[in-house]
């Protein structure tokens, strides 16, 4: 076993410490070597203790919420740890506290966070003029989690599968922590990969929600969703091709050309190369061409280009300078 590239890959994937727990959970421990065990139950060890203090963040911003009457719902990481869908809390990597409210309620909750010692991260010049689906980041001096709060969850609005309303009308408390159905944290995660991190343009798999909606799917509902979209059946048919014991339970509906595609570029090594290269220039591609529309709307945007050009052409060298590395990275 080479276990430099299992730490490398697991990483990169942030699910380094879910594949130590399953490890241990399947009483495989003694397989790894002992100074890679010793790592990796330190790392969990900590990631335990940090998502722990994330719950006690969580639910003080719930009270906070509730007590100023804030319709809100946590999702993503968050929300899963709330649910209780792990058997241990230290498997799971959390990023930000990422938390829903009432689109009209936006702008009161930041007030909010913002009376109770939170400050805002400095936006970037093009993150000022953007339509954003949350405000900047919230930090606080005495805790751990950046906040999050959104009035939307995708990059693109898709009522039809993903409605803001039902996901808050719909919601559950769970020890003083309010988050999304099952069903709907399940949405999340898989349209969060497919827009929002560009998996169905790339038609990518990301190892972190492919084992968070196992965890989902082992709530007592085999059939937690009943959407069809082509984002839920790409997601399901790229992992029944990666993992095997979905191949047969999985709602495995895409192209067969897609399927065969996919199984010879994934045995010929290929599959990671093409994605990283897809990546690396579509998203600089996209982001531009975003850059070029708000250029040509927006006059205060364009005034504000001029007054910090300077920054502007530095920025634009070094982002390019950095997508020519990581292009002709083998």
């Amino acid at each position: 076993m080479d276990w430099e590239w299992l730490v490398k890959s697991s990483s990169q994937q942030e699910v380094m410490t879910s594949a130590y727990c399953r490890l241990k959970h399947k009483n495989l421990i003694d397989v790894l070597p002992n100074d890679l065990n010793t790592y990796l139950s330190e790392i969990t060890n900590i990631n335990r203790n940090r998502n722990q203090s994330l719950l006690d963040q969580v639910k003080e911003l719930s009270h906070l919420f509730n007590t100023h009457k804030i319709h809100h719902v946590f999702v993503k990481g968050c929300a899963l740890l709330a649910s209780g869908v792990y058997n241990d809390i230290g498997e799971r990597m959390i990023g930000d506290i990422d938390v829903l409210v009432e689109p009209t309620h936006l702008h009161k909750a930041g007030r909010l966070l913002k009376e109770t010692n939170y400050t805002s991260l400095d936006e970037s010049l093009f993150g000022k003029y953007k339509d954003h689906r949350h405000l900047p980041r919230l930090i606080h001096p005495d805790r751990l989690g950046a906040v999050e709060i959104h009035s939307k969850l995708l990059r693109t609005e898709r009522r039809k599968i993903l409605n803001i309303k039902e996901i808050l009308a719909n919601r559950r408390t769970i020890k003083d922590v309010c988050v999304p159905t099952i069903e709907t944290n399940l949405d999340i995660l898989i349209l969060n990969h497919q827009i929002n991190d560009f998996g169905y343009l790339f038609k990518s798999i990301n190892l972190k929600a492919c084992y968070d909606s196992l965890a989902l799917e082992q709530q007592n509902e085999p059939s937690i969703t009943s959407k069809t979209s082509k984002y839920h059946r790409l997601f399901y048919t790229l992992r029944a091709l990666n993992f095997k014991p979905f191949s047969k339970t999985s709602k495995n509906t895409s192209s067969t050309v897609l399927k065969k595609m996919y199984k010879y570029l994934n045995k010929k090594g290929l599959v990671n190369k093409i994605h990283t290269r897809l990546v690396n220039v579509n998203i600089g591609l996209i982001t531009g061409l975003e850059g070029v529309k708000l250029f040509a709307k927006n006059k205060h945007f364009r005034a504000d280009v001029w007054t910090h050009k300077s920054e502007v052409i530095k920025l634009f060298r070094a982002k390019n300078s950095l997508l020519k590395t990581e292009t002709n990275t083998p």
